[in-house]
């Protein structure tokens, strides 16, 4: 296992990749780690399991894990090389939490290109932290990745789509499972440029975008 300082580059000028609004777009300090033929987001060392997308939440959506109706997040990653918008891989994750008002436990369930996952959390604090963290979430095949390239990684997290059309994307893509590799997605796969670069109004309760510092593999 390879851990990948993924820091400010001091020697990296920022990326001159025109996005329509970087003020909606939120820097996200990212740290990654090699494990076996994935690169993985990894939880920084000596704080929270990390990156968290907790600011997709505002105090009532947060509240709203309460009323015994489902909150669903979509997560999209993109890897891509600095100063382009081609990406070089691609993930989609479908998140779902529910409480149980009767048994009084929140359930949580995953769907990703590894397949589904079911939690129970008793305590809100744990549940909320589970949905939110991305810890450990494969983003790329290092295969994809060449050493002393430079890349950023950009995600677009959902709450609560309203557009059908956006589940039955994510839907379609995970239900191919993990054989064509995470590179799969055709159309779905490059909306990274409407998405990040020109930008619609999105159908959402709450939308939020972030992208990472650069950070490339060093050579062994």
């Amino acid at each position: 296992m390879k851990l990948l300082l993924a820091i400010a580059l001091v020697a990296i000028a920022a990326t001159s990749l025109a996005y329509a609004d970087d003020d909606d777009v939120v820097l996200q300090r990212v740290r990654f780690v090699e494990r076996g033929a994935m690169l993985h987001i990894a939880a920084p060392t000596g704080s929270p399991p990390g990156p968290s997308i907790n600011k997709l939440f505002d105090q009532a959506s947060y509240e709203a894990l309460d009323t015994g109706f489902t909150s669903t997040v979509i997560i999209r990653l993109w890897v891509y090389p600095r100063d382009s918008t081609d990406p070089v891989a691609f993930v989609a994750l479908e998140r779902q939490v529910l409480y149980d008002i009767w048994d009084e436990v929140y359930e949580l369930k995953f769907n990703g290109p590894t397949g589904k996952k079911v939690f129970k959390e008793k305590r809100k604090a744990e549940a909320f932290k589970k949905l939110t963290s991305l810890e450990d979430t494969a983003i790329a095949r290092l295969a994809d990745l060449p050493y002393g390239k430079v890349f950023n990684l950009a995600m677009e997290i959902e709450l609560n789509p309203v557009s059908k059309e956006t589940l039955a994307q994510v839907r379609r893509w995970l239900s191919q499972g993990t054989g064509g590799g995470l590179d799969r997605g055709g159309a779905f796969f490059g909306s990274f440029v409407s998405v990040f670069v020109n930008p619609k109004i999105a159908e959402a309760d709450r939308v939020l975008r972030m992208r990472s510092q650069p950070f490339y593999r060093p050579r062994p």
